[in-house]
């Protein structure tokens, strides 16, 4: 019985080791989870900076870029691609950079060769933001994965402050334009959702095809 109780207590530890091996440690949180945790309190810092493309109702889409002063001297910065015929929020980045690095940031983003940027009220970049996002969910379309923690930078800014009124889609209609990263099933699965949701005429798009690509329908 000794010798059972003692390989009885072996095994128990050998599982005991083998699950915290594989317990992941406070320190290595999802990524998401951490990345939340950083940027919960960002969006009280000071803005510093608003820039919406002049042209992106013209375009039917554009980078909204925002950021704000850290208190420790560094500076958190958000750019939210937005589709203001069809998808909402197509992409999002966020990044908290040296105080040193930031001239070079705005550098970049004001360098854009095809986007051309005018400083804007924050509340102006928040409601053109989520309303083209409610605007794209109505169609059935969930922005980027990373608008949720892009989206923070938001925080204290009231869009209700924003006099202006967007219109979306074009010529009244939702209008699709595939991007370079928009596979061929993605194109197909956007245009039948547009067709589900919106009905026959009632929609527009319009898809580039390489020559390793097969028409879209």
């Amino acid at each position: 019985m000794a010798l059972d109780q003692k390989a009885l207590q072996k095994k128990r530890a050998k599982r005991e080791l083998k699950r915290r091996q594989t317990k992941p440690a406070a320190s290595e949180l999802p990524g998401a989870l951490s990345q939340a945790r950083v940027w919960a309190n960002v969006g009280r810092a000071p803005i510093a900076d608003v820039f919406v493309p002049s042209n992106i109702f013209e375009l039917g889409i554009g980078t909204v870029w925002v950021s704000r002063s850290l208190p420790d001297g560094r500076y958190a910065v958000v750019g939210m691609v937005v589709d203001v015929f069809c998808l909402g929020i197509k992409n999002a980045l966020y990044k908290i950079v040296d105080a040193a690095e930031y001239p070079t940031v705005l550098a970049r983003i004001q360098g854009n060769p095809t986007e051309s940027f005018e400083a804007r009220d924050p509340s102006y970049a928040r409601k053109l933001v989520e309303d083209a996002l409610a605007y794209a969910k109505d169609l059935g379309f969930e922005p980027h994965a990373d608008y949720r923690i892009a989206r923070l930078i938001f925080g204290d800014i009231d869009a209700g402050a924003c006099p202006v009124s967007f219109t979306f889609g074009k010529d009244g209609k939702p209008f699709y334009i595939n991007g370079p990263n928009d596979t061929t099933a993605m194109q197909r699965r956007i245009v039948k959702q547009l067709e589900r949701r919106c009905g026959p005429g009632r929609y527009n798009y319009l898809v580039t095809v390489s020559d390793r690509d097969r028409p879209v329908g």
